[in-house]
């Protein structure tokens, strides 16, 4: 990239912050995406920035509930093109209910990037009083234009990492926490305008994409579909007993304290599962807190899986929406050895 004005990419997804408040309920509004594109444009404007709006999924996009993997990778093509074409940084506008999976996601596919990918969004529509969008766009922008490094989800004047992020809060504007990590807090004099940025780059920087994150363009939307279909989470409840298919490849089992199941779960995911090919098991807990232990009690650790031949993961102290991504993302780059991926954020359980 020369010396000309620096660019961003705008991604419009959906979302509540792309709504109007409707009778009972918030729905997808055209003159709220209008006033969010002259919002954007204003903003960067105003700072020399020059900003992409992108709308991948037509107007007003999606809700969340309804993105999936092979959405993940159409948005990580679409900011790998733009980062190699010489722009500085991306901001994505996305629902909050899902928000967090795919900053996870994102946090793979970029990790390790100079360049920011800042996520926001609301949870309270732009007609609702009060209202939360106007907070967090300016905000996330500032982020962007700063060139604060990392995938982010900016909400409520605070950073939340994306590997970390969980959607904590149902309506409230604190919606997210840093799960067994810490935010960084809102800085005013990030990307106020002219040179200042918090991430000096060389004239003649050159991003490009790690291996693994042309892996995953490369395989493309509806392989990375069926590769999230080889996911399986199984919720423990006091009991319930799941059904299993025999098929899964890897199978997320959230119990309980430090990653404790039933016995009689334990027991019918070894006889299900009596055979040579078992499923990759992620040993998770509904306690959000701390570094997990699944083999801390006899008998209803979920880690007592290992002794029966199979490969278990402790999902240590990251938030289940980081243990999907990975699943996924460790699916679609390495299918024959997801391992090689698991090994860097997880503890196999011998």
């Amino acid at each position: 990239m020369g010396h000309g004005k620096k660019r961003v990419l705008v991604a419009l997804t959906g979302g509540t912050i792309a709504s109007a408040f409707k009778g009972q309920s918030a729905w997808p509004d055209e003159a709220a995406v209008n006033q969010l594109q002259a919002a954007i444009l204003e903003f960067f404007g105003e700072r020399g920035v020059e900003a992409t709006l992108f709308e991948p999924w037509g107007r007003p996009g999606y809700d969340s509930s309804d993105i999936d993997p092979g959405h993940w990778i159409e948005l990580t093509e679409a900011i790998a093109k733009a980062f190699e074409s010489g722009t500085r940084g991306a901001l994505v506008l996305h629902g909050t209910d899902t928000m967090a999976y795919t900053a996870a996601w994102l946090s793979l596919s970029f990790a390790g990037s100079p360049l920011p990918v800042i996520l926001t969004g609301s949870q309270f529509t732009q007609d609702f009083s009060p209202e939360d969008g106007s907070v967090n766009l300016r905000g996330a922008a500032q982020v962007v234009a700063s060139g604060f490094p990392g995938v982010w989800i900016y909400f409520n004047w605070k950073l939340i990492p994306g590997a970390r992020a969980h959607k904590a809060r149902a309506i409230h504007p604190d919606a997210y926490i840093a799960e067994n990590g810490f935010p960084v807090y809102f800085n005013p004099a990030w990307g106020r305008g002219g040179e200042e940025t918090v991430t000096r780059l060389a004239p003649d920087f050159q991003w490009k994409p790690s291996a693994e994150c042309r892996v995953v363009i490369e395989k493309g939307v509806s392989s990375a579909r069926e590769a999230s279909k080889q996911v399986r989470w199984v919720f423990c409840t006091p009991g319930s007993l799941p059904v299993f298919s025999g098929g899964e490849k890897y199978l997320g089992v959230v119990g309980f304290g430090s990653g404790n199941a039933p016995q009689d779960v334990l027991q019918k995911i070894k006889e299900v599962f009596d055979k040579e090919e078992k499923p990759h098991i992620l040993a998770c807990s509904q306690a959000e807190g701390d570094v997990k232990n699944p083999r801390a009690y006899h008998g209803v650790g979920i880690g007592s899986l290992a002794d029966q031949g199979f490969i278990v993961w402790n999902q240590m102290d990251y938030p289940l929406e980081f243990i999907h991504a990975l699943s996924c993302f460790a699916e679609l780059v390495s299918p024959e050895n997801p391992g090689l991926l698991f090994e860097r954020y997880l503890k196999r359980i011998r």
